[in-house]
């Protein structure tokens, strides 16, 4: 099976790599097979452009867990002084 996902990073799919894959599925026990398009299906997917997405929000979760932690050490510390 890495053959064939190595070898779709390589080159464009065409409906025999799907049936490769199919056989390989079953050799291997795997209980499902992916359904084989067309080779104009293929095209059309591998042609078509990227869909648009927005970048996530970079968030520093360390930073944000020592924030938290930070604030509660102050919390209880106040607490005491109290």
């Amino acid at each position: 099976m890495l053959w064939t996902l190595f070898s779709l990073k390589m080159s464009k799919p065409t409906p025999k790599t799907y049936e490769e894959m199919n056989r390989e599925f079953a050799e291997e026990g795997y209980p499902f097979e992916i359904a084989i398009p067309t080779q104009e299906a293929i095209d059309k997917w591998w042609d078509a452009p990227p869909p648009p997405h927005s970048t996530p929000p970079q968030i520093d979760l360390v930073a944000e867990l020592w924030k938290k932690h930070n604030e509660k050490e102050q919390e209880k510390a106040s607490e005491t002084n109290a």
